[in-house]
């Protein structure tokens, strides 16, 4: 299933709404810009690349990076929205060397 162009548009405006409620405007600026989207001052977004797939993925990955509330955030998002989730986020962490020696 392909996904439109308004279901990434609808999908990243409310995960940058909601990053703006959380983590301020100078954090959500710096994930947009780093991925190819400009937070403007009355906090819509505007697409900078005309590949609005491959910013919607570069937002998910940088979103993810700041915690892992923010990375449950933006895969059960784009999830309920349809938009496939990056193999870089799919990946399970594997327990350190101590966890391993505690779970036994």
């Amino acid at each position: 299933m392909d996904v439109t162009d308004e279901t990434l548009k609808e999908f990243t405006q409310i995960l940058v709404q909601r990053g703006l409620g959380l983590y301020g405007r100078e954090k959500m600026a710096q994930i947009c810009y780093e991925s190819d989207i400009a937070l403007l001052d009355d906090d819509t977004i505007d697409f900078l690349s005309d590949d609005l797939k491959k910013s919607v993925e570069k937002l998910l990955l940088n979103y993810s990076k700041f915690n892992l509330t923010a990375k449950m955030t933006a895969v059960v998002l784009a999830k309920r929205h349809g938009i496939p989730i990056p193999p870089a986020l799919q990946k399970k962490k594997k327990k350190s060397r101590i966890r391993r020696l505690f779970s036994r």
